[in-house]
């Protein structure tokens, strides 16, 4: 009887499965992260402090952070944008909105008066909007 003899290749075979997995999973891991850095609020503010924080309130789905800077100038995601912009983003915001679950956060300086944020709130209330938030700090 003779034995079957296997015919042997040369080499190292790779399987790159894994690889391209990882790499597709790194890909889709940093568009996300990109995402939340544009969007994220990166103007330097001076919050002001709160006695009372209530941190214990649910996320909501949709929110448009608004930050007032020191020198009374409005960003919207990195962007200046004056308040004819920011009603126009409330009113498309007003649109899309479902069972109210649309959120104002102000983050507002603490040497910003009040006559400067008081035309925002003014405007969410005329786009519908009531859940506004303020950023501060605790004391």
């Amino acid at each position: 009887m003779r034995i079957p003899i296997r015919a042997r290749r040369l080499g190292v075979a790779l399987n790159l499965t894994p690889l391209i997995d990882i790499v597709f999973l790194l890909v889709i891991f940093f568009l996300v992260a990109s995402h939340a850095a544009r969007t994220e609020s990166t103007e330097p503010v001076e919050l002001p402090l709160a006695s009372q924080v209530d941190d214990g309130q649910a996320e909501v789905p949709r929110r448009l952070v608004v930050t007032v800077t020191a020198d009374q100038v409005l960003h919207v995601g990195g962007r200046i944008v004056t308040l004819d912009q920011v009603a126009d983003l409330l009113a498309e915001a007003e649109t899309e909105k479902q069972d109210g679950a649309y959120e104002v956060r102000i983050r507002g300086d603490r040497r910003v008066p009040f006559h400067v944020v008081e035309p925002l709130m003014i405007a969410c209330a005329q786009a519908g909007i009531t859940r506004i938030g303020y950023a501060v700090l605790p004391e």
